[in-house]
């Protein structure tokens, strides 16, 4: 009986521990960490695509921007975002949630933070609302003003 006992206790924190993988992030090599709330559909983001997103960037714990401070859901493209926020979008897909965590190099290189920037960790927690295939270009820097 004592065995039977032991048997199901052992099931029971073996489940525990695997279902708590889904709580842990990826790391990858560059230190981001990347987890998974909510499964998106389609491909993931390449390249030349633009995603409009909500997002809530967190550091320290304390908010420290958000996309509804802009108006609701922002454009982003990969070429236009910090490298480790670019790294993350390469996991994403339209309609997931995503939460990552990235030192402040991948944001800022290895210069310093910038001026009232909180120090620390950044913690973003995305919804991909929509996917525009190809979409970067549009997003592409101005024009130069005329010459005069």
């Amino acid at each position: 009986m004592w065995l039977a006992f032991l048997i199901i206790i052992a099931a029971g924190i073996g489940l525990a521990w695997y279902g708590a993988g889904s709580l842990r992030p990826t790391v990858t090599e560059s230190g981001l960490q990347f987890r998974t709330i909510k499964a998106g559909s389609g491909e993931t983001l390449g390249s030349n695509d633009a995603a409009l997103m909500d997002y809530v960037l967190t550091v320290n714990g304390r908010v420290v921007d958000t996309s509804e401070n802009h108006g609701g859901p922002q454009p982003f493209a990969m070429g236009s975002v910090f490298p480790g926020f670019a790294e993350a979008m390469t996991r994403m897909q339209e309609g997931g949630l995503y939460r990552f965590t990235m030192p402040p190099r991948l944001a800022f290189g290895n210069g310093p933070t910038p001026r009232g920037f909180p120090g620390g960790d950044l913690t973003f927690e995305v919804q991909v609302r929509k996917v525009v295939r190809g979409g970067a270009q549009l997003m592409g820097p101005p024009p130069n003003p005329p010459q005069q």
